[in-house]
């Protein structure tokens, strides 16, 4: 009997097992395009990076250590494919009209978990206001901050999986901080 483990699955797709790899893309093709969605900024997008993101999962097992844990593998395969993605457009302008990520701050929750119409709609507005605001950074900042504030990863681990100096890293998400800081003391009247 076949067992259906993240490590059997493995090692049935390195042998060609197709009902292996499906079984696996249904585990994680939401995660890979979530991710791909946040960090790219647009479902369009985000639906181009996760098909290559996969196929290059797909393509990649025979070199993956079935020991090891297998998520921070498919990550950083991930995260390499929106890397790529962004050098692509390296020389194209970010457009401020654009459609923005969404859910890239605030997670998946829709109601900032309270019954009071009232509150509902000011935690969607103030959503859609925070949305707007990480669309606006640059794709390396809305990287490196949704590998921080949505993967939970360390800036360690955020240098590591984007091959970025460490000092970059926090440069990048001390920056978009601070303009994120700046746009939403400019819409609520904080102290920016």
């Amino acid at each position: 009997m076949k067992t259906n483990t993240e490590h059997d699955l493995i090692i049935r797709c390195r042998k060609g097992d197709e009902p292996a790899w499906r079984l696996l893309l249904t585990r994680y093709e939401a995660y890979v395009y979530r991710l791909c969605f946040r960090i790219s900024g647009s479902r369009d997008d985000a639906l181009d990076l996760t098909q290559e993101a996969l196929v290059k999962v797909l393509n990649g097992l025979v070199k993956f250590q079935p020991g090891r844990p297998f998520k921070p593998w498919l990550r950083q395969v991930t995260v390499n494919s929106c890397l790529n993605y962004f050098r692509r457009l390296a020389p194209k302008t970010v457009s401020l009209e654009q459609p923005v990520a969404e859910d890239i701050v605030l997670g998946d929750t829709l109601d900032g978990g309270t019954d009071d119409p009232a509150a509902v709609v000011e935690w969607q507005d103030a959503r859609e206001v925070i949305r707007q605001a990480v669309g606006r950074l640059s794709p390396q900042q809305r990287l490196v901050l949704v590998m921080r504030h949505q993967e939970g990863l360390s800036y360690e681990e955020i240098a590591s999986t984007t091959k970025l100096p460490l000092g970059t890293v926090k440069s990048y998400l001390f920056r978009a901080r601070q303009q994120l800081r700046r746009e939403l003391a400019g819409v609520y009247g904080w102290e920016g």
